[in-house]
């Protein structure tokens, strides 16, 4: 059986520190909404999906302002 299940792994910088963080989110967050179902986009679509999970959910969890710098899928 195949594992469809995905993460994003997320490359971001503290703007505060300038520490390099990362982290494991859900591939949801990095998805558009379709005409049917959910789909990964284009690369401008996933960066714009996942600035918009760390602007409403990433700073908050890790109490600071973070920067995207890169994405992968695992």
């Amino acid at each position: 059986m195949t594992n469809t299940t995905y993460q994003v792994e997320l490359t971001m910088i503290d703007e505060l520190t300038g520490e390099t963080v990362t982290r494991m989110i859900d591939k949801t967050n990095a998805m558009k909404s379709g005409s049917f179902t959910w789909e990964i986009g284009d690369e401008a679509s996933q960066r714009e999906s996942l600035e918009r999970w760390i602007a409403e959910r990433g700073n908050k969890q890790h109490e600071t302002i973070l920067k995207l710098v890169s994405w992968r899928f695992c």
